[in-house]
């Protein structure tokens, strides 16, 4: 009986692994005075180099004003590209995260198209980073997000 069991909990267990593999992104966030950025980490999968859409953990509020991007050693595809989706279904990175290099560091304004103004995200907006176009695995970047707090 105990032998069943176990083969039933083995059984269990593999039909409720994941069925596709993942790559990794991790998180962390830095905060100086008004001037904060969440910064990740990204590494692709090793059998087919896809990233998994993740949601921003920590709340904040305020203007998005920077995005730089920078590829690892194991460097991702040439123009990949890198979204910050909002519950509507809206890139609040105003496209600038489209056709990132491979090779260099790049820093690109968040502003709306033709203007100076930053957009605004809410401490209660669902954002989640998605990462597309990549066909190297393993490869590695950071992604770091400046903002400014308040509006």
């Amino acid at each position: 009986m105990r032998r069943a069991w176990l083969l039933l909990a083995l059984v269990l267990l593999v039909l409720t692994a994941p069925l596709g593999a993942a790559g990794t992104v991790t998180q962390t966030h830095q905060r100086v005075g008004n001037i904060s950025k969440a910064i990740f980490t990204v590494t692709a999968d090793a059998a087919d180099a896809s990233v998994p859409a993740t949601a921003i953990s920590v709340k904040f509020e305020g203007r998005l004003v920077q995005l730089i991007t920078d590829p690892g050693a194991t460097a991702p595809t040439d123009n990949y590209d890198i979204t910050l989706i909002d519950g509507n279904g809206l890139d609040v990175l105003q496209g600038v995260g489209a056709n990132r290099d491979t090779t260099n560091t790049e820093a690109a304004a968040i502003v709306f198209a033709g203007t100076s103004i930053n957009p605004v995200v809410d401490e209660t907006d669902t954002l989640t980073l998605t990462i597309a176009n990549n066909l190297v695995n393993s490869a590695t970047l950071t992604v770091t997000l400046v903002y400014a707090l308040g509006s």
